[in-house]
């Protein structure tokens, strides 16, 4: 497997480059695992990516691409799923990535590249106000939540095979947990597992962080050909998006990846990003053009 750039949606982008283009789809989920009632949420193909619901499920958050020319940048989008409209939650001179619930429920971390083209976490409330959330560390790419106040955080390096994965307990202690490792990012439900990626003869396998124990343990299970992101669909399995598919993983024993749900009809080339609201109703996914 050729490993792809894992950072592109958070590095610093020269005046002249454009963004990679993408369509959001949001579409109803039934138990049997089929989906229906596909909506595609832009109008018009552009940057739009990194999708996450709302804890009540009415509304989907994602970046999206705004200005025209030299003057692209990207804000936090927000769309209500029973009217099917949209709009801004943050409107800035900055970019603004990963929309992220907050623990708390006040709003959203998202990961700014600053004025200086630093790269922190800051916290975007429901009406738009946006303040720094944590100083340090700079460079943050990706994050997620733990279940006390914790986070996961994937750390730019200079170079793609010096990314970091890091661990920031309440205190605000860090820990370097990997480096050389994939985007993504997920905590197990129920637990305090923190699963991440690392690359390993060109290929990412499945790496955790046990924060009772302190302890890092690399896994054996090579994530499928072209897959990077991960969502845990309930406690013991694991959803990864290759291609055009999503697969799963059995925590409890299973030996592989198996497929679990084929997007193809709706997304022909391969899904960038994906998820699922909390009553496992509907899903989101990102297709790339």
């Amino acid at each position: 497997m050729r490993l792809l750039s894992v950072a592109l949606a958070v590095m610093v982008w020269p005046v002249a480059a454009a963004l990679p283009q993408y369509n959001l789809y949001l579409t109803d989920l039934s138990k049997d695992l089929s989906v229906s009632n596909s909506v595609k949420i832009n109008n018009t193909t552009t940057y739009i990516n990194q999708p996450a619901f709302s804890t009540d499920g009415k509304s989907l958050f994602f970046t999206l691409e705004q200005g025209l020319g030299t003057a692209v940048q990207t804000d936090i989008g927000r769309y209500d799923i029973a009217d099917k409209t949209q709009d801004l939650l943050t409107k800035t001179a900055l970019s603004e990535y990963s929309p992220t619930l907050l623990p708390d429920g006040s709003g959203v971390s998202v990961v700014v590249v600053e004025a200086d083209q630093t790269q922190r976490l800051w916290k975007v409330d429901w009406q738009g106000n946006a303040s720094v959330l944590n100083a340090n560390p700079k460079g943050v790419g990706y994050h997620a939540w733990g279940p006390d106040q914790d986070l996961l955080l994937f750390i730019l390096g200079d170079q793609e095979n010096n990314h970091t994965v890091r661990y920031l307990d309440k205190n605000g202690e860090l820990t370097t947990l990997a480096t050389g490792v994939g985007r993504a990012l997920s905590w197990q439900p129920g637990t305090q597992k923190g699963f991440f990626t690392e690359v390993k003869q060109q290929q990412l396998y499945l790496s955790f962080y046990d924060v009772k124990t302190k302890t890092t343990t690399q896994t054996e299970l090579a994530l499928p050909a072209g897959g990077q992101d991960l969502v845990w669909w309930s406690a013991d399995t694991l959803l990864v998006s290759a291609g055009s598919k999503i697969y799963q993983w059995q925590s409890s024993g299973s030996q592989g990846w198996s497929l679990w749900l084929d997007l193809s009809k709706d997304c022909g080339t391969e899904i960038s990003r994906f998820a699922l609201n909390k009553e496992r109703s509907q899903l989101a996914f990102v297709c790339k053009v």
